[in-house]
């Protein structure tokens, strides 16, 4: 009986000056950590779970947020932790903290709110991400001239989200390419309702309507082009040429100019203001804007059917002045 005494009362001492000890180390009540969990939407997250994982001990702590999504630890050791944020319907998120001082006295630390990004929204944005490689691609076969290989692309992409505005222009763009006009202009027409201050839809759709014949639906969607994006000079000098082509000389004429307002050396666009200056019996300006229409080709045909043209210009310049002197 005295044996067993003895035993209790070393044990005793044992843990007696364990406790003793245990304050004056400081490691078990250094931090008082508080913060918050929000969503994307700023709202408060009740129920996050947080385990605090210290990497050197591999200890764990447990927190769980309160219904204004906030949370507080006190008593924390000084270390590093991996920290791990955990709610049904949001994507698992991980940190690390570092509280690498020991402290003699508690220390508080305001955490930075933390963002969880739901689930559904991860998933939004791996769809976008796998869509935006697949027009991507898309483009790249429109720059190859693979029109085909494109429309397969979006074909696929629209079967998964038929408002894409981006697939539905280069779909419409691709078919516009290979003279598919009426389901070129299909999807054309839905980028328009989709996306109305899209500039490029309209320049599209008049090339289209151009193509089938169309002026009138043509010039309509060239001027739409022209209203949202005044410096587009193809749009100025395609328009130009179907009013041309209508007799509608001066307002031709007004088309070409301003496209040589953003191109003034384009020979193209200088040719065809010449011959409206023609129409106009203008023949100087029709020679000024013609020998600089020449100077930018190199068609040595086109320079010489300019050439030509030239000259007979200036014999109907001596005419009228001969006729004048009469």
């Amino acid at each position: 009986m005295r044996f067993r005494t003895r035993q209790f009362f070393g044990a005793f001492i044992v843990f007696l000056g364990f406790i003793l000890v245990l304050p004056g180390s400081g490691q078990y009540r250094e931090y008082l950590l508080y913060g918050k969990v929000i969503d994307t939407q700023k709202n408060p997250l009740e129920g996050v779970e947080m385990v605090l994982l210290d990497i050197a001990t591999s200890r764990r702590y447990f927190i769980k947020t309160n219904k204004k999504g906030e949370f507080k630890f006190a008593g924390l050791p000084h270390g590093t932790y991996k920290v791990t944020f955990k709610k049904e319907g949001f994507a698992p998120k991980e940190d690390e903290w570092k509280f690498e001082t020991p402290q003699d006295t508690m220390q508080k630390v305001e955490i930075p709110p933390v963002t969880l990004v739901s689930q559904e929204l991860v998933e939004k944005q791996a769809f976008m991400k796998e869509m935006q490689g697949a027009i991507k691609e898309a483009f790249e076969k429109i720059r190859q001239k693979d029109y085909d290989g494109a429309i397969a692309i979006l074909k696929d992409v629209l079967a998964k989200d038929p408002k894409d505005s981006n697939a539905l222009y280069l779909i419409g763009l691709a078919y516009s390419k290979k003279r598919m006009c009426p389901e070129a202009i299909d999807a054309l027409t839905q980028v328009t309702q989709l996306v109305p201050k899209f500039p490029p839809a309209y320049f599209e759709l008049a090339v289209c309507y151009q193509k089938q014949n169309d002026p009138e639906k043509a010039l309509e969607n060239y001027q739409k082009n022209l209203d949202l994006d005044p410096n587009n000079p193809d749009s100025a000098y395609n328009s130009g040429l179907i009013l041309f082509g209508m007799n509608r000389v001066d307002e031709s004429l007004a088309r070409f100019e301003k496209a040589l307002t953003v191109r003034p050396d384009d020979p193209a666009y200088l040719e065809m203001a010449g011959r409206c200056y023609i129409h106009q019996a203008n023949f100087p300006k029709a020679i000024e804007y013609l020998e600089k229409a020449k100077a930018g080709y190199t068609d040595q045909e086109k320079v010489k059917f300019l050439d030509d043209l030239i000259v007979k210009l200036k014999e109907q310049i001596k005419l009228q002045q001969q006729r004048n002197r009469t």
